[in-house]
Parts: C-alpha cells; structure tokens; sequence
C-alpha cells in the first residue's frame, strides 16, 4: 500500500467532511478518518478505516484532543507514505501523487508545499521557501498537512502531546535534529486551508487566556530544543 491520510474531525458539518473525504478518498490508498465515539459522521461516511477514540478518553476540542486523535489512529497507517488532513480543509487532485513523486525525486523524507487560503472575500497563495533551520527555529513554515515517509513515522512518531498547539512544529524540529535537511519544498499548491469563525485558531485568538497558554507551550517546547540546537550545529546538514 502505498498512501494513508488521516483525516482529523469531531463532529463536523456533515457538508464540509464530505468535501474533505471527496478531495482524498479517490487519490490514496487507504483514508483514515479519526474522530471521538458518538461523532455523527460515523452514520453517513462510508468507504473509509475509522479510528475511534472512546469518549471518555477524550479531552475535548482542543489542541491536544487532535494529537489525542492523531494519535490513535497511527497504528492504523500501512502506507509507505502518509499525510495527515483536516476534516475543515481539502486537497487538490494531485496533492498525492505530486507529494510522493518530488520525495522519490529528491530523496527526502518530507514535502512540504504550498497551499491556498480560503477567506470570506476569496482566496490566496500561501507561498514558501526551501528549508532552513535557523528561519525554523523562529517560525514554523513547515505545514501540518505535509507529506513523510513510513521511516519518518515509525522512528518520530506518535506526537508529543505536551507540546498541544505546537506539536507538528516540534515534529518537524525532532526530524532536522536527527535526519538533517531531509525537507523538499514543492511551490505548487495541493491543497486549501479553509478559513472559519469556529476554527480553533479563531477561537483561541478571542481568549487572553488561551493566547497565553499558546505562547507559553511555543516558549517551552522551543527552549526544549536550545540544548539540541547547539549539537546540530548553525547551518543546514
């Protein structure tokens, strides 16, 4: 088998996770829909794996309750490629095959691309640039949806939950810090981040509270990496 995606969800508009299942289901090998036990979704999706997080092991909506998610369903993957959506967003109908073929091109371990932002008053390229870990050590322009090799599971994954928000970007920190530059940027856009009033970016961003929480985990998990920063060196591997 050669692709999984997971696609993280918790009691989404039924519309809107069709519209994610549609964009993937028909350019991967095998979908894995994670979510919590009682999600509606359940009833009416059909054609995928399901991992299922029992309710009571859940902690909620929350940055941590969607690396609970992730979590749970990695055992799942057989592919030797995996990405991992969200049940908001969609991908383009090359995202796949496009992500896969530039890593056997170059022979890294991640790709990582471009993508469009969806807003109320139309759409926008987010462009990148090629890897550097000093830029990353003080922005985390590596996105979440990006495409890695079964090697890169298996040896740095599950997620390290403490981190919550930040957990993809200390992901992606963990992998230069033991692999070196193993990160191809591909500036064709595969897919759209959908902008939403309920998003828990959006949400967060109205509470002093959790805007704290968010840059405190960020100070954390960043200071967390100073020690390993100096043996990798300044520059690039």
């Amino acid at each position: 088998m050669k692709s999984s995606v997971i696609i993280n969800t918790y009691n989404e508009d039924p519309n809107i996770l069709r519209r994610a299942v549609d964009s993937y289901i028909d350019q991967c090998d095998q979908l894995i829909i994670s979510t919590v036990e009682g999600d509606k979704s359940l009833k009416y999706i059909k054609g995928v794996d399901w991992a299922i997080l029992p309710k009571a092991k859940h902690v909620g909506k929350s940055p941590f309750g969607s690396f609970q998610q992730i979590n749970n369903a990695l055992p799942m993957v057989k592919g030797e490629y995996f990405c991992w959506a969200s049940g908001n967003d969609y991908a383009q109908p090359h995202k796949i095959l496009m992500e896969i073929d530039t890593l056997i091109r170059t022979k890294a371990h991640v790709c990582y691309s471009s993508f469009y932002v969806h807003k109320m008053n139309g759409r926008k390229l987010q462009p990148f640039h090629d890897y550097d870990y000093q830029r990353h050590l003080q922005n985390n322009f590596v996105s979440d949806c990006s495409m890695i090799t079964r090697y890169i599971l298996d040896k740095y994954l599950p997620f390290h939950q403490q981190w919550n928000n930040m957990a993809y970007w200390d992901l992606w920190l963990r992998v230069y810090e033991g692999e070196g530059n193993v990160f191809a940027y591909n500036p064709i856009p595969t897919w759209t981040y959908v902008h939403r009033d309920t998003d828990m970016s959006k949400v967060r961003k109205k509470s002093p509270e959790q805007i704290a929480k968010n840059n405190q985990d960020k100070i954390n998990m960043l200071k967390h990496h100073e020690g390993i920063k100096s043996k990798v060196g300044a520059g690039n591997h």
